[in-house]
C-alpha cells in the first residue's frame, strides 16, 4: 500500500507544491509513477514536486513493488485534490467629471479598481506629487492648466503577482479666469454747442460678443454698440457698461471711466460803431 501527502493546499498559482509517498510493503526498490489528473508525470522517486498544478487538479500515485512475497505488486494511493487560487495582476483606472473648466472650477476624479482586493489603499498624485487622502476619490479647485492627476493603487490581494497598480494619467486643460473692462474717449470736448461728439468704448477681456449700454447722466441711451454719437449739452456726464461674454470671468459686467462734457454757448456776433464828429 502506499498513501502521498501535500506539504501545502489551498495556495496561489505558481507555488511550489511537494507530495511525499509513505509506502508499506513496498520492498527494497518499490517503482514510482505519479500521476496527474491520471496523466504520467515527475520521476521515479517518493517526492513529487510541481508549480504548475491548477485548481481542481488530482494528484495521485501508482507503486510498483518488488517484495519476495506480494498477493499483488501494483498498489494506487490516496487522490488529493488541489485548490489553486489563480494569480491576478491589480489595475486601476481613474476618470474625471469635469475637464476644461474655468480656474478655480471642483474636479473630482474616480478610481475604479480591478483585482484591486477587499481593502486597497490609494495614492492620488498631481505631477507625481502625492496629494489627497487615501479614499477611491480626490476632488481640488486649485489645479492649474496643464496639471497632470493620476493615482498608485496598492491591492491586498491573497494572490497578486504584484501589489502596486499606476492609473491612466488625466491632463487638466484649466483656463484662467479673466475681469473685463471697459474704457471710452470722446473724439472732441471744448466743443460748441451743437457739435455732434462721437464717443468710442475700449474693452479689455470682453469676450467675443460683449454688449454695451451707454449712459448720459445716468440714464440709459444709444444702441448696443462700441460707439455713440450725440449733440451734448455743458456738464453732460457719458459713461457706459458693458456686459462681457468670456467663458471664463471673475464678472460679466464692468462699467466704464465717466467723460464729463464741457459745451460752450452760441453768441450770435455784433458790432456798434461810433462817429468822432458829427454837424
Amino acid at each position: 500500500a502506499v498513501v502521498i501527502a501535500e506539504d501545502l493546499n489551498g495556495v496561489c498559482e505558481g507555488t511550489l507544491v511537494t507530495f511525499t509517498a509513505t509506502p508499506t510493503d513496498g520492498g527494497s526498490a518499490p517503482v514510482y509513477q505519479w500521476l496527474v489528473n491520471g496523466l504520467a508525470s515527475g520521476t521515479n522517486a517518493s517526492t513529487f514536486s510541481s508549480n504548475a498544478l491548477l485548481n481542481g487538479d488530482v494528484v495521485s500515485l501508482e507503486m510498483t513493488a518488488n517484495n519476495a512475497c506480494q498477493t499483488t505488486a501494483l498498489a494506487t494511493s490516496n487522490s488529493v485534490t488541489m485548490t489553486i487560487t489563480p494569480s491576478v495582476t491589480p489595475s486601476v483606472n481613474i476618470v474625471e467629471d469635469l475637464n476644461n473648466v474655468c480656474e478655480g472650477t471642483m474636479v473630482s476624479f474616480t478610481a475604479t479598481p480591478t483585482d484591486g482586493g477587499s481593502s486597497p489603499s490609494y495614492q492620488w498624485l498631481v505631477n507625481g506629487l502625492a496629494t489627497g487622502t487615501n479614499a477611491p476619490t480626490f476632488s481640488s479647485n486649485t489645479l492649474l492648466n496643464g496639471d497632470v492627476v493620476s493615482l498608485e493603487m496598492t491591492a491586498n490581494n491573497t494572490c497578486q503577482t504584484t501589489p502596486l497598480a499606476t492609473s491612466n494619467a488625466v491632463t487638466m486643460v484649466i483656463n484662467t479666469l479673466v475681469t473685463p473692462s471697459v474704457s471710452i474717449a470722446e473724439d472732441a470736448n471744448d466743443v460748441c454747442d451743437g457739435t455732434t461728439v462721437t464717443f468710442t468704448a475700449t474693452p479689455t477681456d470682453g469676450g467675443s460678443t460683449p454688449v454695451y449700454q451707454w449712459f448720459v447722466n445716468g440714464l440709459a441711451v444709444g444702441t448696443d454698440s462700441p460707439t455713440f454719437s450725440a449733440v451734448m449739452l455743458n456738464g453732460d456726464v457719458v459713461n457706459v457698461e458693458m456686459t462681457a461674454n468670456n467663458a471664463c470671468q471673475t464678472t460679466a459686467l464692468a462699467t466704464s471711466n465717466s467723460v464729463t462734457m464741457n459745451v460752450v454757448a452760441g453768441v450770435t456776433p455784433t458790432v456798434v460803431i461810433a462817429e468822432d464828429l458829427n454837424g
